[in-house]
């Protein structure tokens, strides 16, 4: 239950935090033209290009998410990153069935759903505006893997330069399948890289939960 209560405070803080700079920019800037969840990209997904390039779409993320980039890391690092208390994924570590439920809240709404309200409902809509789709996309990746990094510091991780390189990539590698998932291959919805996000994610901390 503790465990439960700690990802319900978690995601609520997250969602604040993370909607706070759309929320404002909307209010001030796009209330007259429509409600807050419409404009961010919070609405019924449609597919606009083939089901050929929606499959090839999930090979390729497939690919990328099982690939495993910690075989390309030091295995000195690698046990420093487990068995740190910083790394949020670690407090799932051998619950097994009582990590589900926290493990849910906080993979599809402490990070999937408050992370994509930002990066890819808010960010990539406005850089897309202003650099067209493709521009817009590689933008809010980069911004999204650069926020990897500055969370390890800021946790005061000691992990060097190229475990930090390794991030950016994978990570910014990952905003760029989901931006490009919402804009290209379906309406500018946002849901498609929620579940997507909170999935991977959810699925991740399950590998650790019953390890």
């Amino acid at each position: 239950m503790e465990l439960v209560l700690s990802s319900v405070t978690t995601a609520a803080v997250n969602l604040i935090v993370f909607s706070f700079l759309p929320v404002l920019w909307w209010f001030f800037k796009h209330r007259q033209a429509g409600g807050f969840l419409k404009w961010i990209g919070f609405f019924r997904p449609q597919l606009k290009s083939s089901w050929r390039i929606l499959l090839l779409f999930a090979v390729l993320y497939a690919f990328f998410y099982n690939f495993d980039f910690t075989q390309l890391v030091d295995p000195q690092t690698l046990a420093y990153i487990e068995s740190s208390a910083s790394v949020s994924a670690n407090a799932f570590a051998g619950l097994g069935a009582a990590a589900v439920l926290p493990a849910l809240i906080e993979n599809f709404i402490a990070n999937g759903m408050a992370e994509e309200i930002l990066y890819r409902g808010f960010l990539c809509k406005r850089l897309c505006g202003k650099t067209g789709i493709v521009g817009g996309i590689i933008l809010q990746a980069v911004l999204f893997g650069l926020m990897h990094n500055i969370l390890y510091m800021a946790a005061g991780l000691d992990v060097g330069l190229w475990y930090h390189t390794l991030t950016f990539l994978f990570t910014g590698t990952g905003a760029f399948l989901l931006g490009w998932l919402n804009e290209k291959i379906f309406n500018g919805s946002i849901i498609p890289s929620i579940l997507l996000h909170g999935g991977g994610n959810f699925l991740a901390s399950m590998l650790i939960a019953f390890a």
